[in-house]
């Protein structure tokens, strides 16, 4: 395992029996990866640390143990919360969550999760009762902080903060909850700060001001000669005309799934798309789960969970699984259209995880291969070979897009597939380096493309918020 040292947990000094027997026993670990290895002796002398490490190395823990252990041996009073675990979705959070249940087995420590999409009533009650490590996202959080009584006095005792993949909590744009929380924790000298991250850009460290001492340490995990992907992936660039976007992504997952233990991950640039995606594979009888942010929070957990038990499967996704998700034993990554370099490499991430092997490829139209290369270069990207598309695919994606007319939900679904991608292209128009007649005009071929009769007619006001009223091509409703 690339990813594993020699040392071992038991080395650690003064770790609680407890810790240890559930390291060992329950979660199956023996040696520290790198960052483990490197971060938690200084995190356990009581050092603020920020610590930026490869995605899929082990951070979890990294911030997990050292508060447990903080707990443990401080014995802190039941009525307030000890450790405060501040994470950029919902998926993450909960697997978080599920990290901490394992890792307190054997201590009498008590775990609550807070996240979006839930019933915030139940999280009330929950609140109320005795909660020693809270798990949350911002947003809910920031919610409950000004309108559930007693949550502002129940963090008053803060002993340890933690930040996980710190760089997306920025992108997403929660710098102005993550500031008012940290407005209502009280001093900072008073807590132990974590932020971890797989990317340390200026706003990390913007944060990490506001939240941490001035004499914290920053670990750096990445050597500055590696690129922060995980050297175990191969990388391909597939380059496709337009109106062969669809059959290729259908026969890039037939050629996967020539192996029996395939386990694939399809990363859409919307939400929108990457539910019509999957509606129109389960049609052509190819089985595909999804989870994006248009799913509920029962569904998206539900989906979670059953990719990870599959030996075998195909996960259509949006970004909500970009980050920190451990997915197991993925061998598979395929990228549909363009994104940033961090989400990239942080989708990447999620097959190559615990030392294993993986594969990713990054599929483009012509009009996104020239952005792509710019904002890709110095990653070891290989061009694919050309993309031949099988009768028996090409057959399977027609009659499949035929069928879409027909269908009352396949055309909704078309209809807000167009909507988003006409949206998400809309915010990226100088990356493109197009116009806004452009955009429209690709925007409706999109349209057809995807199995529509004509582009969809939009709203007015839709068309007003993205600052295209007027432009020749739209139609109104």
């Amino acid at each position: 395992m690339k990813h594993l040292t020699q040392n071992r947990f038991d080395q650690l000094p003064n770790i609680t029996p407890q810790s240890l027997r559930a390291i060992t026993e329950v979660l199956g670990y023996q040696f520290m990866s790198k960052v483990q290895a490197q971060s938690l002796p200084v995190i356990l002398e009581g050092h603020d640390v920020l610590a930026r490490a490869k995605t899929g190395t082990g951070k979890t823990m990294g911030f997990l143990l050292p508060a447990v252990e903080k707990m443990a041996r401080s014995r802190p009073n039941p009525r307030f919360v000890s450790v405060l675990v501040l994470s950029p979705t919902r998926e993450l959070a909960s697997q978080i969550q599920a990290e901490a249940v394992k890792l307190t087995t054997f201590h009498p420590i008590e775990i609550c999760c807070v996240v979006g999409g839930t019933n915030i009533n139940t999280d009330k009650k929950r609140l109320a009762k005795q909660v020693d490590i809270l798990v949350a996202t911002p947003g809910r959080l920031q919610d409950h902080l000004k309108n559930t009584p007693g949550v502002v006095q129940k963090l008053g005792q803060l002993q340890v903060l933690a930040l996980d993949e710190a760089d997306q909590l920025l992108e997403m744009g929660f710098r102005p909850d993550i500031e008012r929380i940290l407005s209502m924790l009280g001093p900072m000298q008073g807590r132990q700060t974590l932020l971890f991250s797989a990317t340390v850009p200026d706003g990390v460290h913007k944060v990490s001001k506001l939240a941490m001492k001035t004499d914290h340490r920053y670990i750096d995990c990445i050597d500055p000669s590696e690129d922060s992907t995980n050297i175990q992936v191969d990388q391909t660039k597939l380059v496709v005309n337009f109106e062969q976007r669809i059959y290729a992504i259908v026969q890039i997952l037939a050629k996967a799934k020539q192996n029996p233990a395939a386990k694939v991950i399809v990363f859409f640039s919307t939400a929108r798309e990457c539910g019509y995606m999957a509606e129109l594979c389960n049609s052509m009888g190819i089985p595909v789960l999804e989870i994006h942010s248009r799913k509920s929070q029962g569904h998206r957990t539900k989906t979670a969970e059953q990719f990870k038990q599959s030996k075998t499967a195909v996960l259509f996704s949006s970004d909500v699984s970009a980050r920190g998700m451990d997915y197991p034993d993925v061998t598979d990554v395929v990228q549909v259209g363009i994104t940033t370099k961090e989400q990239y490499i942080h989708r990447l991430g999620r097959t190559a995880r615990a030392g294993k092997s993986g594969q990713g490829c990054i599929l483009l139209v012509p009009f996104e291969s020239r952005h792509m290369t710019r904002t890709l270069s110095g990653l070891p990207l290989v061009a694919g070979p050309p993309m031949v598309i099988t009768p028996d695919v090409s057959f399977l994606v027609k009659d499949a897009l035929a069928k879409v007319p027909k269908s009352t939900q396949l055309t909704k679904s078309a209809e807000q597939c167009y909507q988003a991608w006409l949206g998400f292209h809309n915010s990226n128009l100088r990356a493109l380096g197009w116009d806004k007649r452009k955009l429209v005009e690709t925007a409706n071929l999109y349209a057809i493309l995807i199995g529509c009769r004509e582009p969809p007619a939009l709203e007015k006001r839709t068309v007003g918020k993205m600052g295209l009223k007027g432009v020749q091509g739209l139609r109104l409703k």
